[in-house]
């Protein structure tokens, strides 16, 4: 008989996401959220944990699964919950997210290509690190749009997260951007 799979279970700054850490490759790169079980229909795992009462949306990673929950559920009456529907999955074989349900990526130009490279080297890996990822969406007259995601796209302090942290960084870095504005 195997032992279980171990699922680490840690806290993010949002109160209502949980990210579960995995020693297994869930998907081989990029981030994806689903915000109801309709849109995780075709997408094993997220499909698992919206089965579970009070789940209201799931971010897969390639290492770890963010949860978001409804204020009313307490995180003791879900958790193993959703760490057996983590470990029934892994044990199916499946992919977490079908390749075709991958995002195609937004075209990107030069100045595009500096914000993008300095998200992933400086923001993307701190906002991992508390279940969230945040997502390029283009620039808009100086304004560079990106969408917040996982624990961070709910979280209290995202606001912050954006003004102190990724506005400050690209205005200090790339002159010829005048902002930085959260979108859907």
């Amino acid at each position: 008989m195997t032992s279980p799979q171990a699922i680490d279970t840690v806290p993010t700054p949002n109160p209502d996401a949980l990210m579960f850490k995995v020693q297994e490759t869930l998907i081989p790169t990029g981030t994806y959220e689903f915000k109801s079980s309709a849109q995780a229909s075709d997408a094993p795992l997220p499909r698992r944990i919206f089965d579970i009462s009070g789940v209201q949306s799931v971010l897969v990673a390639p290492r770890f699964i963010t949860v978001n929950k409804d204020d009313d559920t307490p995180w003791p009456l879900i958790v193993p919950s959703i760490k057996d529907a983590i470990r029934d999955f892994l044990d199916s074989g499946d992919m977490a997210v079908p390749e075709d349900e991958f995002p195609t990526d937004v075209p990107i130009d030069e100045l595009g290509q500096k914000v993008v490279a300095l998200l992933d080297e400086f923001i993307r890996p701190a906002i991992a690190q508390d279940g969230g990822d945040i997502l390029y969406r283009g620039i808009d007259d100086g304004v560079v749009l990106v969408k917040l995601i996982g624990a961070c796209g709910t979280c209290p302090s995202s606001t912050a997260t954006l003004a102190m942290g990724v506005e400050r960084m690209l205005l200090e870095e790339l002159p010829e951007i005048r902002g930085v504005r959260q979108v859907e």
